[in-house]
């Protein structure tokens, strides 16, 4: 298997969506390879959305922000929504005062929100989990409750199946 394959940048695939956590410092080499791993990765999971979280950046620049301006545009052509998370104060400051634009890029105050935007529901708006434990609610969404609760159902099915002797 090629040394490159595993990169310092994570890309955690969650059901149709692409997550890439960006910490530290993030030199240009690294933002080339995000652009290249990240469209590779759309591509063969057919990924609808793409959230790029940028909380754990120590110093987000120009030259960053046309990366991700420039992934973005990429990530839509493909089909990928991309919502950029976790902006701090301070830089959202410098970056306006510099006149930086993100353009074709949406931004959400934190994962939560890109998240949401992006269609997954979360255990407080899941109305449904208290009527129907069966599986994904209606129209086809899975919510982070669905997922908790079909974890809950397999481990209380494995548990009875140990107290029967099966």
């Amino acid at each position: 298997m090629d040394h490159n394959y595993y990169s310092r940048i994570p890309i955690i695939k969650l059901w149709h969506l692409l997550l890439v956590p960006l910490q530290g410092e993030l030199t240009d080499e690294l933002a080339g390879q995000l652009t290249n791993e990240v469209l590779e990765q759309i591509h063969k999971f057919g990924s609808s959305g793409l959230v790029i979280d940028i909380t754990g950046l120590w110093l987000v620049d120009s030259h960053l922000c046309a990366v991700l301006s420039q992934l973005s545009s990429a990530a839509s052509l493909m089909g990928a929504s991309t919502f950029i998370s976790g902006m701090k104060p301070d830089i959202a400051l410098t970056l306006e005062t510099m006149g930086v634009q993100l353009k074709g890029v949406s931004t959400t105050l934190d994962l939560e929100g890109a998240l949401e935007r992006l269609g997954v529901k979360s255990p407080e708006d899941d109305d449904d989990a208290d009527q129907d434990d069966d599986g994904p609610s209606p129209g086809n969404e899975a919510s982070i409750s669905d997922f908790l609760s079909a974890g809950a159902r397999a481990k209380r099915a494995t548990q009875g199946d140990s107290r029967n002797g099966k």
